[in-house]
């Protein structure tokens, strides 16, 4: 595979492409960004990419080994900024290869170490809830899951486990070469999402904060309150640079903020989308809100089998994060007519 490769101020990075089809998950046209920032005598690779099954060859690790054999600096640290499969799928391979450390958050760490446990009743139940009440919200017939629920597809195709070496929380700072890069904890689109600054260029690496819809994982895997202070914390920085986890990002300051605000206001108005079409039309189902908050596709948006049928769980997903910050402010209630549950404006 050829992959693009652009020069940053820190050192370089190759753009991940995020296929806009179900299908693009399974063929290796899913893909997170990886950049290296380079230090006096020593490196750090910010995500891996993603390895793919050999008849697609559509994976980054080939291309990353190749460029990092290239660099004089020793590769210290592989920084992961999330546990999803497009952002750890070479770590373990490059771990074994320079002998680098891992760094993550602690929230995604056990995931990053199992990958298998996202089909695993353990992924909601650490939060102190179960899948049957998180489930509820969405009126599932039994045994559906909400996307990537069956363990044989995530062993064959998203199964990288690595070992995490150091845990990181915000406001930490990851010394390499002679570089402070400040931790930035970004979560929301992950329990554990973090990113990175370099105050010395103004770079700041946001990882997947600003995919639209997101979160893409429901409540309390996802979090839009969450991920909306993920939003502010980006915000206040005023980067220079805006690295992101897919796409080119932006290269000036203006341009950075222009993208934050960008995404503040979608998520600003999704929620306030939903709470004028709860006033409108009464109670109603997350299946009733879709094709009224998410009226046409957008990215990251399709169908993927809940074990029974296709569905659009990833933007239902969203729109349950954001239900539940809004029963948090008091603008919105869960209800039930019969075993159905709805929600309604306040």
């Amino acid at each position: 595979m050829i992959f693009f490769k652009g020069e940053t101020p820190d050192g370089w990075g190759i753009p991940g492409i995020h296929g806009l089809w179900a299908e693009d998950e399974l063929d290796g046209n899913v893909q997170g960004a990886v950049y290296l920032i380079r230090g006096e005598g020593g490196n750090i690779l910010f995500d891996t990419g993603n390895w793919t099954l050999p008849e697609y060859n559509a994976g980054m690790g080939d291309t990353l080994v190749d460029l990092l054999d290239r660099e004089e600096n020793e590769l210290k640290y592989i920084f992961i900024s999330h546990f999803h499969y497009d952002h750890t799928g070479n770590a373990q391979m490059l771990k074994e290869r320079y002998g680098a450390k891992v760094i993550a958050h602690p929230l995604d760490k056990p995931v990053i170490e199992d990958p298998v446990m996202v089909t695993q009743p353990a992924m909601i139940e650490r939060f102190g809830t179960t899948p049957d009440e998180v489930l509820a919200d969405f009126n599932l017939e039994p045994g559906e899951g909400l996307g990537l629920s069956d363990p044989e597809i995530v062993k064959k195709y998203w199964h990288f486990p690595v070992e995490v070496d150091i845990e990181v929380e915000d406001g930490d700072m990851v010394e390499v070469g002679g570089l402070g890069l400040e931790v930035l904890y970004l979560g929301g689109h992950s329990p554990g999402q973090i990113g990175l600054y370099n105050a010395a260029t103004g770079s700041c690496y946001p990882a997947d904060l600003l995919h639209f819809p997101s979160p893409l994982g429901p409540y309390p895997i996802g979090n839009a309150e969450t991920h909306w202070n993920s939003i502010q914390r980006c915000k206040q920085i005023e980067p220079t640079l805006f690295l992101e986890g897919h796409g080119l990002g932006a290269y000036t300051k203006d341009a950075s903020m222009r993208r934050i605000l960008h995404l503040e206001t979608q998520q600003r108005e999704m929620s306030q989308r939903i709470v004028e079409v709860l006033k409108r039309d009464g109670a109603l189902t997350i299946a009733e809100l879709l094709p009224e908050v998410i009226p046409i596709k957008v990215d990251l948006d399709y169908a993927v089998s809940t074990g029974k049928r296709m569905m659009r769980c990833f933007a239902s997903a969203c729109i349950q994060t954001h239900l539940v910050w809004l029963i948090d402010q008091g603008k919105a209630r869960r209800t039930k007519e019969g075993e159905t549950v709805k929600f309604e404006a306040v």
